[in-house]
């Protein structure tokens, strides 16, 4: 029998894409907790705070979808990752030279045009490069834990400090130093990847995109992709206001309730789809979907800072679900081949909708009916996010054997990998 090595190929695949793909967070997330520094500067309505969202928010839709389709074609996928990883960290620090709304409104621009590919690419690689047994728990590390650590997480504590310390401007400048290690890193240690049976069985399927566009799973995971970005755009946005503004706590206060959600988030954005990849899909998404609606309303309902801290970081386990449904259920509902259009869509129609017209569309409603509007919105996103997951077709591995194995005459034309479901669909 072969040793098993301590440290596989794979493992560096991962720890690399969630630093990656964390800092892409925490530059993204960086702006929502220096708004309150910059608001009186700039002049800001909370219609403007809106649109900066979604300015990144478009960009970054079209381009992830756009670059996302291309990198089916491409081999060269790893040098799509770098440079981005250089541009946006170029980008994030000219934040800190900004002087007028129009100039910051730019800069969310380009900043979302370089952004939006990293994260539907490195998933792709992370399932070609994944174990069939790691992959919920692999996708999940990278694109949902990473965002719950470094995005919501570390950046409101270590951005709300560096803003204390310093100023907003140099916050933004200091952005500079990590992003270009990590991409250094990412340029030595990554390969190009190959498709391998393990990795895909349909390698060698010939499968149109007119096929994989007539999937039920994947249209189920672009609306509730939709609404859970939704939720997670608005919530970021606007609650650090609403904290600050309604409920009086102090900024520090503030960023530590953020953290408690960034912190859950983290931490269930990998358990709850290492346990779907034990249970299934299905079950884990009735299980825990529906918790983060309950995060707004406990936010608004109680006064009590030692029990909404430990509160928010519980409900936030449903965080794992809302990570499953940009990464681990499009890409297993299609071939491999279209790994990352899947994620890229998904995450581009979650973007237009909730990234580009939610912040927006909230922020009107905040300017005309006050704080609590922005909350109520992140709630129904949430609830209807549950609503959309609870039809999807079950895509888990394990779940799908043991289905054909126990009722196999009952289930000769379900499929059982992503291998059937490019038969059916083609």
């Amino acid at each position: 029998m072969a040793k098993r090595k301590l440290w596989s190929y794979e493992n560096t695949v991962v720890i690399l894409f969630f630093l990656a793909i964390g800092f892409v967070w925490f530059d993204r997330n960086a702006i929502n907790f220096l708004i309150p520094f910059m608001q009186k500067d700039f002049n800001l309505t909370n219609t403007q705070i809106g649109m900066l969202a979604s300015a990144l928010a478009i960009t970054w839709a079209l381009s992830g979808i756009s670059v996302g389709l291309i990198s089916s074609k491409v081999k060269n996928k790893k040098i799509i990752i770098v440079i981005a990883i250089f541009l946006f960290t170029i980008i994030s620090a000219m934040h800190g030279a900004a002087s007028t709304f129009i100039s910051l409104f730019f800069l969310r621009l380009l900043m979302g045009l370089v952004e939006g590919p990293l994260v539907p690419v490195a998933s792709a690689i992370v399932t070609m490069e994944s174990s069939e047994k790691r992959r919920g728990f692999n996708l999940g590390l990278v694109t949902g834990t990473s965002n719950g650590l470094f995005g919501n997480f570390l950046a409101p504590l270590i951005i709300v400090a560096l803003a204390n310390l310093f100023d907003w401007q140099k916050t933004f400048y200091m952005t500079i130093i990590p992003g270009i290690i990590i991409g250094v890193l990412v340029w030595l240690s990554i390969r190009n990847p190959e498709l391998k049976e393990e990795a895909s069985v349909v390698s060698k399927e010939k499968v149109s995109l007119k096929g994989v566009m007539r999937n039920r799973n994947f249209w189920l995971c672009v609306l509730a992709a939709s609404c859970a970005i939704t939720f997670v755009t608005s919530f970021s946005i606007f609650t650090p206001l609403y904290l600050i503004n309604v409920t009086q706590l102090s900024p520090s206060t503030m960023s530590i309730i953020m953290a408690a959600f960034g912190g859950g988030f983290a931490l269930f954005s990998f358990v709850v789809p290492a346990i779907s990849d034990r249970i299934g899909r299905k079950p884990t998404i009735a299980i825990f979907g529906l918790l983060p609606a309950f995060i707004p309303l406990s936010i608004m309902i109680l006064d009590n800072v030692a029990v909404l801290i430990p509160l928010v970081f519980l409900l936030s386990i449903g965080s794992g679900v809302l990570t499953m449904m940009i990464s681990v259920l499009p890409i297993e509902s299609v071939p491999i081949k279209y790994a990352a259009f899947a994620s890229g869509f998904a995450i581009a129609a979650g973007e237009i909708i909730g990234g580009v017209m939610s912040p927006t569309v909230t922020g009107m409603a905040v300017d005309a009916w006050g704080l609590n509007a922005a909350l109520y919105i992140c709630a129904g996103a949430a609830f209807l996010f549950w609503f959309f997951a609870m039809f999807l077709r079950e895509t888990a591995p394990v779940k799908l054997r043991a289905n054909k194995a126990n009722e196999p005459a009952l289930n000769v034309d379900e499929p059982t990998s992503n291998a059937d479901y490019s038969k059916k669909i083609s």
